[in-house]
């Protein structure tokens, strides 16, 4: 059971002989020492929170960040951070792959899309919702629009070939918005809510090198033998 105040006051005279005997108000002391244990539990509790909340941050920027690079080569994520980036992309599907989707993307991309792009030897592949549909390949350029661009409209070959492309792009499970084959080498863009730029995924399979870049701020990141993720401007 807690001593009383006056218990407490008069032990206090008993471990200091000669103390004065003054006015002396215990319930007042006692109150204040009491607020002054609350206000300061309540800063420890401040403290805590603050410290809880940085480190949270801490953490979901840096599993949001992907695998990170270190010195002497390879990456480091934090535990958890594939599962969150999921989640995110479920929630905001439109943000541009991590640097930890690109090696499975780039998979699905060479079993789906490459061969098809290379038997119908498709030059540009374009589905835009409630804008227009394009495709450019070894039959003629075709679009489902007038307004669109001055291209044949789509006859029911361009049809079969056109979806057939865009089954294949759905079988990957990106949002992809066009596809571009020049040169040997096929772009796939994919779709952002970014108004500064656009992001692709590079086949280059006879390069040793992504080409220059045109712009500051555009980079080529290599995947693997082949294959780069570009960061381009958006035009």
């Amino acid at each position: 059971m807690d001593p009383t105040d006056d218990a407490l006051v008069a032990y206090l005279r008993t471990r200091a002989p000669g103390l004065p005997d003054t006015p002396f108000d215990p319930r007042a002391v006692t109150a204040r020492a009491r607020g002054a244990l609350r206000h300061r539990r309540r800063r420890q509790l401040r403290t805590s929170a603050v410290t809880v909340a940085a480190v949270a941050v801490t953490y979901v920027g840096l599993a949001l960040a992907g695998p990170l690079p270190v010195p002497g080569g390879g990456t480091v994520s934090v535990p958890g951070g594939h599962a969150l980036r999921a989640l995110v992309a479920r929630v905001v599907p439109d943000r541009p792959p991590g640097p930890d989707e690109w090696n499975d993307d780039v998979d699905r991309l060479e079993r789906e899309v490459v061969p098809l792009m290379r038997e119908l030897q498709i030059r540009y592949y374009l589905r835009e919702p409630g804008t227009c549909r394009i495709l450019e390949y070894s039959r003629g350029d075709f679009s489902d629009q007038e307004d669109c661009e001055r291209l044949t409209p789509f006859d029911a070959r361009a049809v079969t070939d056109f979806n057939r492309m865009t089954d294949a792009v759905e079988r990957t499970g990106l949002a992809v918005e066009r596809i571009r084959g020049d040169n040997g080498g096929i772009y796939v863009q994919v779709k952002d809510v970014s108004w500064q730029y656009n992001w692709a995924y590079v086949y280059l399979p006879d390069a040793a090198a992504p080409p220059p870049t045109n712009f500051p701020g555009e980079q080529y990141t290599r995947i693997r033998d082949g294959w780069w993720f570009f960061r381009a401007h958006d035009d």
